[in-house]
């Protein structure tokens, strides 16, 4: 508010540097959860879900247990520090076929 908008812009820029270049190095990939749908979709539609079995540990540093099924069945079951880390862990397992139970 007390400068001009080049110093802002700098001020951004400067604060901000480092999510942007995360950011911009992963433009155009596909997350687990996404190649895992296109893959089970490929000859028609599916029922893909994700269901939370379990959490465990305390509220600041919980850990989520999470299986992908396909019409029922299940694939995969993946853990994470949040629920979504946890399903794209259960899909990643669910594409290289490998089932970790939990």
């Amino acid at each position: 508010m007390d400068s001009n908008l080049d110093e802002a812009k700098k001020f951004i820029i400067n604060n901000l540097k480092d999510y942007i270049e995360i950011a911009s190095k992963h433009v155009g990939q596909k997350d687990y959860k996404t190649v895992l749908q296109e893959k089970l979709q490929i000859h028609g539609n599916v029922k893909i879900e994700y269901v939370l079995i379990k959490e465990k540990g305390p509220d600041h540093d919980k850990t989520f247990i999470v299986e992908v099924k396909c019409d029922g069945k299940s694939l995969a079951i993946g853990e994470g520090k949040t629920k979504k880390s946890a399903e794209m862990e259960a899909a990643k397992l669910a594409l290289i076929g490998g089932k970790n139970e939990k």
